[in-house]
């Protein structure tokens, strides 16, 4: 995906959305692999050459790495406090990372074999949010509002989907973890109508 803190504030959200769903489509290509080979030594090779020979147009030639976090930085400019305090995007990274903490017990103990897929699942979509959250981390107050504005419609189509793996949880916690998730969607749609009022403002 291209780096939006290299190439500045030209694009409009909808261009903003079209790179993030390449990045998407990565990321799918990598996970879709992933079970067959992730005890290889040189798994993200293998999983690399595997999806080129598929001729994916999400694996570009330059790209050898697995989509983790969509760009091949690192956050170690992230100051740790960045993510506690009110800044714009912890509220995502604490939301889902406790929902992941919450989740990971369960999922230790869960013998059923479907709620278990999708309990992984879920924890896929958590990290995704989790990573996704720390662009918006790194980000300058007010910059780049636009592409705030398509990372966060990305987060809403993230949750929706994980309300989808939540329905499939086991009675006993379905509620508890549907809770989190639509206070995160409704947090989330709050969140796009503020940027617009303050894009409206510039």
């Amino acid at each position: 995906m291209t780096d939006p803190f290299r190439d500045g504030d030209y694009r409009d959200e909808f261009e903003w959305e079209k790179e993030i769903r390449k990045d998407d489509d990565r990321v799918h290509d990598y996970l879709a692999e992933l079970p067959r080979y992730i005890d290889l030594p040189d798994e993200d090779k293998v999983i690399s050459k595997r999806i080129r020979r598929r001729g994916s147009s999400s694996w570009d030639d330059d790209f050898d790495a697995p989509p983790d976090d969509g760009y091949d930085d690192d956050y170690d400019d992230v100051p740790e406090e960045d993510f506690t305090r009110r800044r714009d995007g912890s509220d995502v990274y604490t939301a889902a990372s406790k929902m992941a903490i919450d989740l990971t017990e369960y999922f230790a103990v869960e013998k059923d074999q479907a709620a278990a897929r999708a309990m992984m699942r879920a924890l896929a979509i958590l990290g995704k949010l989790m990573a996704r959250s720390l662009d918006v981390l790194r980000l300058e107050d007010g910059e780049l509002i636009t592409f705030r504005i398509a990372l966060t419609k990305r987060f809403l189509s993230d949750i929706n989907e994980l309300i989808g793996e939540y329905e499939q949880f086991p009675d006993s916690i379905r509620d508890f973890f549907l809770k989190d998730a639509f206070t995160m969607r409704d947090d989330m749609l709050e969140k796009i109508r503020g940027y617009r009022r303050d894009l409206k403002r510039k």
